[in-house]
């Protein structure tokens, strides 16, 4: 069966710009290769630029059902430029080109994929990721905050978000100096079905307030990104996010980069009080991480063991 894909790249010399296009796969052809070869193609006499490594393909979506609803569901259909004149940011009047970074982008496709109901992929934990997550959970029975010391490329905000969904968390705050892990978790739950309930809330935005209200009023859940870089503003966005009377669970990020600190853990300290489920997550120095968080209990994961794992399931 013929199927009908949008893909997203960006050249990466040029910051802040993505190209977005569609790819009809025929029958039998791996959907990333035939998209790869078709970006590498779209290049013309710059493919140096793709055979050296010069270009990303951030991101592509089978979005068959949808341009079958549409009337778009055949070659050449433009069902990219269907979907671009929603989305909006378009470099120019014509082409394919938008004037967004490719994680920017991507967010965005997912997030009008979501509305107009075109079925995302379905999130997979790995074997390790599924057991420290049964872990925690359990944990979570008699405990209230919980370090997680795990390495990189175990794919934390995957694991902590499937833990907060299976404790059927009304509000995730998202809460780290580190604005980048904003973007990070945006993108990667953006992308995934379980995480479509969930509406994306930054909460530097001055109508942060507003969207939290009118998202759990239509009984729908929120992620909201938290910063803990020093604002007037901080403490009142604290106060707000942890005032309601729902399922609130914190997870602090990168919490030995600048979230270790006094003046960064004590208001969230304060405000968990003793009863929102916490995880304190980091990668290294765990022991900076906790230096002023009293942990109930830990769990960890280093790399070596991560490998030995992932050997045990491909020889399973």
């Amino acid at each position: 069966m013929n199927t009908m894909y949008c893909y997203l790249w960006e050249e990466l010399a040029h910051i802040g710009e993505c190209k977005f296009g569609e790819r009809w796969v025929f029958a039998g052809l791996d959907p990333e290769k035939d998209i790869r070869k078709r970006i590498r193609t779209s290049l013309g006499v710059r493919k140096d630029i793709y055979d050296q490594g010069g270009v990303r393909l951030v991101a592509f979506w089978n979005v068959t059902e949808l341009a079958e609803k549409v009337g778009r569901n055949f070659k050449q259909a433009r069902m990219d430029d269907w979907l671009r004149e929603q989305i909006g940011y378009r470099k120019n009047a014509t082409g394919e080109i938008h004037s967004l970074s490719g994680d920017e982008m991507q967010i965005k496709v997912n997030q009008l994929l979501q509305k107009l109901n075109q079925p995302l992929m379905t999130a997979e934990l790995s074997s390790k990721q599924y057991e420290v997550a049964e872990e925690v959970i359990e944990m979570f029975e008699d405990s209230q905050i919980i370090l997680a010391e795990l390495c990189a490329r175990f794919g934390k905000t995957i694991w902590s978000a499937a833990v907060a969904t299976e404790m059927d968390a009304d509000i995730v705050v998202i809460a780290s100096y580190i604005k980048t892990v904003f973007t990070s978790f945006a993108t990667d739950l953006t992308s995934f079905e379980q995480f479509a309930r969930y509406v994306h809330v930054d909460c530097g935005k001055a109508d942060y307030q507003e969207k939290v209200e009118e998202a759990l009023q239509d009984g729908q859940k929120v992620i909201a990104y938290l910063s803990l870089a020093n604002s007037t503003k901080r403490q009142e966005r604290i106060d707000y996010l942890f005032c309601w009377d729902v399922n609130t669970m914190l997870i602090v990020d990168e919490a030995d980069f600048g979230a270790h600190t006094a003046k960064q853990a004590d208001p969230l300290i304060e405000a968990v009080g003793t009863d929102v489920k916490t995880i304190i997550m980091t990668g290294t120095n765990s022991d900076r991480a906790v230096t002023h968080w009293k942990i109930d209990k830990m769990t960890s994961v280093t790399y070596p063991e991560l490998l030995m794992q992932k050997k045990e399931t491909q020889s399973a």
